[in-house]
């Protein structure tokens, strides 16, 4: 860390700009049905808004990383957070589906902008093991946001209507934008740290990074299983509210429920890798990923009751404390001096490929669970399979 920089502030400030995009995913999760309602389109046209949301994500985090290398992080964080809020504010008061797509995917595109920073400015500060339990720090911090997101979305819808739910993730962003110029101190330019990575074309310096094959295993990985938890997102509100009736307050309920599993397995992570290299932690919990979406897999041909699929569900998503800290941990490792480039190909390629897989899972109509329990466990599956499985003697992270 800088000695400038109290540690607990850093970890505050990028957890506060982290917990940006859940936000925006899960505080309008139990009012889409009624967006739909008032906008008098399908269920699923404003469902599909959730994966839009992801791919905006994954474009934004695309090109804000490699820009972040050349002009400094806190630029990059600001910019991003001005387009958040502007399209927060556009979404708030459009009667047009198209326009609630279209600001949608730009408010992403802000939100990937600023998210984008933050594992490049951990990996500007960290190296190796302490990568590692920042990450898992700085994801306990953020877990917050998706526990409270839905309930706060239905105090919003109850008091205002679901265009506030907009109008506060405006201000937020622009808390944020005040809290990051005055905490955060962002890493030199890439020009002022190596003036060879400085000539390097942009192309060039993304074929290095793609070149490293163990890397990409870990970008690939942590991109499947974290569409686990972008399939359940994108299908939550049919799944909960449509087919087995629970109101706004019970989804947020159930919603909290998935989130303090994923805490608990976070703390769990942050203690073992006091002892465990994270590539070794990372296959054990993607194996519990597996597990849990397989269950789904087996009752979604029935109706299961609500206490069968809950803890299921709570399972696939709570074992991501697991990994995704430690992925993106064991991948910048072997980029020292193109964190900026590494963690826009991890950011860009999670989204791009959770928002792919989660919108196609809506594109089915059931009334059974199974279009999104299939896509679960086959995402889960494939990042089990994926992931590299180093011996103890092989690992030095």
């Amino acid at each position: 860390m800088t000695p400038s920089l109290p540690p607990m502030r850093l970890i505050i400030s990028l957890a506060l700009i982290f917990a940006l995009s859940p936000l925006a995913i899960d505080m309008y999760l139990p009012t889409i049905p009624a967006i739909a309602g008032e906008l008098a389109v399908p269920v699923q046209d404003v469902a599909i808004t959730v994966s839009l949301y992801i791919l905006g994500l994954s474009f934004g985090q695309f090109f804000g990383g490699p820009i972040s290398d050349y002009i400094g992080r806190r630029p990059v964080l600001f910019i991003g957070l001005v387009i958040f809020a502007l399209a927060s504010l556009l979404i708030a008061y459009t009667d047009s589906l198209e326009v609630f797509w279209v600001a949608r995917f730009v408010q992403a595109l802000g939100g990937g902008f600023a998210a984008v920073v933050v594992p490049a400015i951990i990996r500007d500060h960290t190296e190796g093991q302490a990568t590692a339990k920042l990450f898992s720090q700085i994801m306990l911090i953020t877990i917050i946001a998706p526990a409270i997101a839905p309930s706060i979305g239905t105090f919003l819808y109850s008091v205002s209507g679901w265009r506030m739910i907009f109008v506060v993730l405006a201000a937020y962003a622009a808390l944020v934008c005040l809290m990051g110029a005055i905490f955060i101190r962002g890493a030199p330019k890439l020009s002022a740290v190596d003036d060879t990575l400085a000539k390097d074309g942009l192309l060039t310096r993304y074929r290095f990074v793609l070149s490293n094959t163990t890397a990409m295993r870990y970008l690939f990985s942590q991109a499947l299983a974290f569409s686990v938890m972008v399939t359940f997102l994108a299908n939550a509100a049919l799944v909960y509210i449509h087919q087995y009736g629970a109101t706004e307050t019970q989804f947020a309920m159930l919603f909290a429920a998935n989130v303090v599993t994923l805490g608990v397995a976070n703390r769990i992570n942050n203690y073992l890798l006091n002892t465990i290299p994270a590539p070794r932690i990372l296959p054990k919990a993607m194996m519990l990923q597996c597990a849990g979406t397989a269950g789904l897999l087996l009752i979604s041909d029935f109706t299961p009751a609500l206490w069968v699929v809950v803890p299921l569900i709570m399972l696939s998503i709570g074992a991501l404390g697991g990994v995704m800290g430690n992925s993106q941990a064991s991948a910048l490792q072997f980029f020292p001096k193109h964190s900026g480039i590494a963690s826009a190909l991890l950011g860009s390629a999670q989204y791009l490929i959770g928002g792919l897989i989660s919108g196609v899972s809506t594109l089915f109509l059931s009334d059974k669970m199974w279009p999104m329990t299939v896509t679960m466990f086959v995402a889960a599956a494939a990042a089990w399979w994926i992931v590299p499985k180093p011996s103890a003697s092989k690992v030095s992270v």
